[in-house]
């Protein structure tokens, strides 16, 4: 008798919070019903309606990156994560933000093509508008061809040759495994700054 009341009220809790999960899902306050389940150590299988509900009104709202999110976090259909994540990226990539992008692309585990193709265009971009520097760092963040990496890094490094920046280019031959003749300028200039 005393087991029964127990799992009767075990049962009546469990049940208040899934309806207070679904309540704050609804509104929106995802991290509010975040803590209801994680207080109530709530099962994905009876949370699933509630997130799938709210991950197909924010989809329709165009929230991409939310549905996304919402669906990576519990464990949606790989189907539901990569739509709304494709989605996000095509906005991403249509606003020119490529290197974000690249970035969510590589998080979401779009396919490899995808990240390339944002990861050239935030190269090319960071090329023309002068940010060497930053080319370079993409070009190794995202494994593009070698040429690319060093024709960033030459440029990044020629630039600070010419402000006198010797250090600086020293330390952008080396990481950037430029040849062995421009390190040895940069050292020479650097030693005779000193």
């Amino acid at each position: 008798m005393v087991f029964e009341v127990v799992l009767i009220m075990a049962e009546k809790a469990l049940t208040e919070a899934v309806g207070l999960f679904e309540e704050k899902m609804a509104q929106g306050r995802y991290k509010e019903a975040a803590k209801i389940r994680e207080d109530h150590s709530l099962p994905l299988d009876m949370l699933r309606d509630a997130v799938t509900k709210e991950y197909s009104r924010v989809l329709g709202l165009g929230e991409y990156s939310l549905a996304a999110d919402l669906a990576k976090e519990y464990s949606l259909s790989e189907k539901l994560i990569r739509d709304a994540a494709s989605r996000s990226f095509q906005r991403k990539v249509d606003g020119e933000h490529y290197k974000a992008a690249a970035e969510y692309a590589k998080k979401f585990g779009l396919p490899p093509e995808m990240i390339r193709e944002a990861a050239v265009q935030a190269f090319e971009k960071s090329m023309d508008y002068g940010l060497a520097k930053n080319a370079a760092e993409i070009a190794v963040s995202f494994e593009l061809p070698d040429d690319m990496r060093i024709k960033a890094a030459e440029k990044a490094y020629s630039k600070f040759m010419d402000s006198g920046l010797y250090h600086k280019a020293l330390k952008t031959a080396q990481q950037y495994e430029l040849p062995e003749e421009l390190v040895r300028e940069a050292e020479t200039k650097a030693k005779g700054r000193r």
